[in-house]
């Protein structure tokens, strides 16, 4: 979860901070967030002779700006005042994005019955600080700050971009073509792009981040074309992994039920979609997004892409992420080949891993339940990657006592992207 920073430490990050707004010729203190660590007085001076203005609870937020090494000046809603530094703590955010569609709104506490602090549209990177009771997060968008509710919010995946804009790319704190201006990153910069909200995109490259045009990026020529068939094993004591792959839906009936056995026991999984079916299927891509699996490319009508020209592979693979894109707002992150079959030919097209398996459970030929769980104990080990189908319904059937097992010999179940790493 959320890393806390000592107070030792604390004096000396709201200095770099003040010394990093001195250098772009700021003059005013920057205030950050950080977390009350212990019930504290909020005193109308920077003393604890003048009188209180109110008082701040454990585990509670603050916009703070520092006066001294023993006093923060703080700042909630409705209440401002000084604080004695001891009673705070600096909070390492995470990213997160808003994942319920058509927004969320931002509230003041951790209530649906608090004032409104502001409206957070669909896809907006967000910066969650920490929880509160009853599914709240607090997070920050821009120079807005307050609660939004947890299930509305999500984990974002990047992907590799380039900006391609001759004159460079002007990085905008919220996507928009008013937000505060933060800098400027210079063309065939390599970036992390996170989402895409209103034609504009979240990167990152480096210590520079925010919103630049969506327009000013292009895909890379090559980002990673290497072709995966395992996971890269754990340190010695550390808990085992595997990856599960569910290949060629999404489908109506059967995703939804192995959706269901991958939420009951906390496991995380890979889709490769074909593209038809994710176009016909919008709700359930969303849904495998939404809670927590990796998206992956299976091309649009599973041909065998060795016997196809470079353009047909391209219309392939991008008429898929296209669909993808449109139904979660996020490009796929990583590709397999229908059949296995790969080239350089088709490596040259393909931007993201590819991944093959190194257990093939032939669930789509033997239609059998039980047998899928055979093929798995008798080949499973660190680092594999697991191939089924999520078109069949044994395949469901089957699945939960593939979890049960893998699990009770000490695996993990997690994404492919993650055990690549």
């Amino acid at each position: 979860m959320k890393k806390l920073v000592p107070f030792a430490l604390i004096w000396a990050f709201f200095c770099s901070i003040v010394m990093v707004g001195q250098a772009s010729a700021k003059t005013e203190n920057v205030a950050t967030i950080l977390q009350v660590t212990k019930d504290a007085m909020v005193y109308v001076d920077a003393s604890t002779e003048s009188n209180v203005s109110g008082h701040v609870t454990n585990g509670s937020f603050v916009l703070a700006t520092p006066l001294n090494e023993e006093w923060v000046h703080i700042q909630m809603s409705q209440l401002e005042g000084y604080v004695e530094a001891t009673a705070l703590t600096v909070v390492t955010p995470e990213k997160a994005l808003v994942a319920k569609k058509g927004g969320t709104n931002l509230f003041t506490y951790p209530s649906p019955n608090a004032q409104k602090a502001g409206q957070l549209y669909e896809n907006s990177m967000l910066f969650v600080y920490g929880t509160a009771p009853g599914g709240w997060s607090y997070v920050q968008y821009g120079h807005q700050y307050g609660y939004a509710a947890t299930n509305t919010l999500k984990k974002p995946t990047a992907i590799k971009k380039q900006v391609d804009a001759p004159n460079g790319a002007m990085i905008h704190l919220t996507a928009s073509p008013s937000g505060e201006v933060l800098g400027t990153l210079a063309n065939k910069t390599i970036v992390q792009q996170y989402t895409i909200v209103a034609g504009w995109a979240y990167v990152e490259a480096g210590e520079q981040k925010g919103y630049i045009k969506a327009s000013e990026l292009t895909d890379l020529t090559i980002i990673d074309n290497k072709v995966y068939n395992k996971g890269v094993a754990v340190a010695k004591g550390a808990k085992k992994r595997v990856a599960l792959t569910f290949d060629d839906g999404p489908d109506a009936k059967v995703t939804p039920q192995i959706l269901a056995i991958l939420k009951k026991h906390n496991v995380k999984a890979t889709f490769f979609m074909v593209g038809k079916n994710a176009s016909s299927n919008a709700k359930i891509v969303e849904q495998v997004y939404k809670e927590g699996h990796e998206i992956g490319n299976h091309t649009w009508n599973h041909p065998k892409l060795t016997s196809l020209s470079k353009a047909s592979v391209k219309q392939e693979v991008d008429r898929t992420s296209n669909a993808i894109y449109d139904a979660i707002g996020q490009y796929p992150t990583v590709f397999r080949p229908p059949y296995g079959a790969t080239n350089d030919q088709v490596r040259s097209v393909i931007t993201v891993p590819s991944i093959l398996w190194s257990i093939d459970t032939l669930d789509w030929k033997h239609r059998n339940a039980d047998k899928i769980l055979t093929y798995v104990k008798a080949s499973v080990k660190d680092g594999s990657i697991i191939l089924m189908h999520d078109i069949h319904q044994t395949t469901a059937n089957g699945l939960e006592n593939v979890i049960l097992y893998l699990q009770k010999q000490g695996y993990e179940c997690v994404t492919v992207s993650d055990i690549l790493h």
